[in-house]
């Protein structure tokens, strides 16, 4: 599937999820009328019909209470639907800029970015314009942390790697499933939100006197209703109802402080709950035979019950306990049926039996928000290729391998192959020749590749390892660092790894730039002599044409370069990789072509 026929598939999206919200939207003003109509009824049907026949009344105000609430439930059912189809519109039209290379839509993760980090730092990770914006498709914020943290690791076995491609695989094939997951988003889940839901949900409010409520929400109630009923029918002329109605209310009045603590501690939670809900209830309901995924849908049952109709158990107590806040409503329903206290009874019993299990299953909605925005990236790019995970200690073989955030109708690809036998390769060029894109290129495309997601390239044959960058080091102020001392300290973290018998993949641009070149050249030749040493693997970028004379003592060491054309008038640039060391520099070229020192 090319560009244009994603793009017309997601346009074509777009147009019928519109056309459903417009549909919703209809029906929601149509709803509210009748809504309206049915709750003013109640006001003369208590002015009117009390003076006639009490019984009358209370079954009128029952009938209407009833229709009401009815309808109430209704229009946020309703509400909900359109919200999730309006959702889906912008999920849609999102695509479509992505496609068009406008990335705006999707949280840069800025967040993350930390300069001691591998790799993430040089290899642009986060922020604007970066590898996680591009990827990004999350809606929770526990999902978003999950995603930077797989990005984060380049650490996995062939058998964790293998297993991830083929969950993501899946994935991408489920474009209705994935979509449906990313609209059910109905509030902000920021981590501010974020936390405060969990705490308030696994924080179990105390309630004196537990096990006599739950008698009485039961009794009472029950108790109320016949003496209506038998006050209806005239058995009871005296009306003893009244005394029962008095009695719930003074029980209210007791407990109010109480039941103010749960709806402070509840309060604003319910659209959260609710998103969260929706969420278990499609991981639930995937079907899968992906023996991962599977593997975490497992984790989403307690007891006999899916997790989802646990949440939706707590979200209908919430609906319920939001039911009294209406002060006509709250009275009737409070001095007939104690509606408050049995509230209060059912949510404290609902934290006591479950909310330990909240944190598991939120682990779980995180890993799929993460896992489709992975799959995402699969589904949006099917010319890209799923890397084949070689058994080799050490194999790096790629075929028309380009940059991902670079257009393909701008990128320039390449060869690049590195054999067990080989441990460093050493790329020399002219400035701007394509050295660094090169090394960010292989970094980014290895980041993809062990987090089981497809690569931009034709072919991409690895062996799981750790990537370790060297790129962009800055000086430190605070702690008195200058950067070639920070510079210093990563190439000895480098090093530390390397002794302690990890194995790395590194990638450095231009080392030891912070002195002057003959010290540099030096220092930089022995650094490598101890990476192979050291039994390492990885890519070199350097301007320091000394440094590529290793090759003729190290037979572990292959020379790489990126010409480039110069003439009197103008210079070009082909960012093609070859073998060899390159024969031109464009600097003094470049300074004289803008003027910054005279032509002679």
């Amino acid at each position: 599937m090319m560009n244009t026929d994603l793009l017309k598939l997601y346009n074509e999206r777009i147009k019928r999820f519109q056309s459903i919200a417009q549909s919703k939207n209809k029906q929601l003003k149509i709803l509210s009328l009748f809504r309206l109509f049915s709750f003013i009824s109640i006001f003369p049907a208590v002015y009117f019909l009390f003076p006639i026949s009490t019984g009358l009344a209370i079954c009128s105000i029952t009938v209407l209470l009833s229709l009401f609430l009815t309808l109430v439930k209704k229009y946020i059912k309703t509400e909900m639907e359109l919200q999730f189809h309006q959702n889906l519109v912008t999920i849609n039209e999102d695509e479509t800029k992505a496609l068009n290379r406008d990335f705006q839509a999707f949280d840069s993760g800025t967040e993350f970015i930390d300069p001691q980090h591998d790799y993430s730092f040089d290899l642009d990770l986060y922020g604007k314009g970066s590898l996680f914006q591009f990827i990004n498709r999350t809606v929770t914020f526990h999902g978003k942390k999950r995603l930077s943290a797989h990005l984060n690791l380049t650490q996995r076995s062939r058998k964790e790697i293998m297993m991830k491609q083929a969950a993501i695989r899946e994935l991408a094939d489920k474009l209705d499933w994935r979509q449906d997951f990313l609209a059910s988003k109905n509030s902000e889940d920021g981590p501010e939100n974020q936390n405060q839901f969990s705490n308030i949900i696994q924080a179990s409010t105390p309630l004196k006197r537990a096990e006599m409520l739950k008698h009485l929400v039961i009794g009472l109630p029950l108790a109320t209703l016949f003496l209506i009923f038998i006050n209806i029918i005239g058995i009871d002329p005296f009306s003893f109802y009244k005394l029962a109605i008095l009695a719930q209310l003074i029980i209210l009045g007791i407990n109010i402080k109480t039941i103010l603590k749960f709806h402070s501690q509840f309060e604003n939670q319910r659209k959260l709950l609710t998103q969260y809900t929706k969420m278990l209830r499609y991981i639930e309901n995937l079907s899968t035979e992906d023996s991962y995924l599977n593997e975490l849908k497992a984790k989403l049952r307690y007891n006999g019950k899916s997790a989802s109709l646990i949440t939706s158990e707590l979200e209908k107590l919430l609906n319920q306990f939001d039911y009294s806040k209406n002060i006509l409503i709250g009275f009737i329903l409070d001095s007939i049926f104690l509606w408050d206290i049995k509230c209060i009874v059912r949510l404290n019993d609902w934290q006591k039996k479950y909310a330990a299990q909240l944190p598991l299953w939120f682990e779980v909605i995180a890993e799929f928000d993460a896992l489709i925005s992975l799959s995402n990236l699969n589904y949006n790019h099917p010319s890209w290729v799923t890397p084949t995970v070689s058994k080799e200690e050490f194999q790096l073989s790629t075929v028309n391998v380009g940059h991902p955030l670079i257009d393909e109708t701008r990128c320039v690809k390449n060869d690049f192959l590195m054999s067990p036998t080989d441990q460093i390769t050493i790329i020399t060029g002219a400035n701007m020749a394509g050295k660094s894109t090169f090394l960010r290129t292989i970094g980014v495309n290895l980041i993809l590749a062990t987090n089981g997601c497809k690569v931009y390239a034709e072919s991409f044959d690895f062996s799981p390892i750790r990537v370790y960058t060297n790129m962009r080091t800055s000086d430190n102020l605070i702690n008195d660092e200058s950067y070639f001392y920070a510079e210093l300290l990563r190439l000895q973290s480098i090093l530390k790894h390397l002794k302690n018998g990890e194995k790395l993949f590194v990638i450095i641009d231009e080392m030891l730039k912070g002195t002057n070149s003959i010290d540099k050249l030096n220092g930089s030749k022995e650094l490598i002599k101890q990476l192979i040493s050291l039994r390492t693997h990885g890519i070199v970028a350097t301007h320091d044409i000394g440094l590529t004379e290793l090759a003729s003592t190290y037979p572990e060491i292959t020379n790489k370069c990126f010409e480039i054309d110069l003439n009197e008038n103008d210079l070009s640039f082909s960012y093609k990789l070859t073998n060899g060391v390159t024969k031109t520099m464009n600097a003094t070229f470049l300074m004289k072509k803008m003027g910054i020192i005279p032509q002679k």
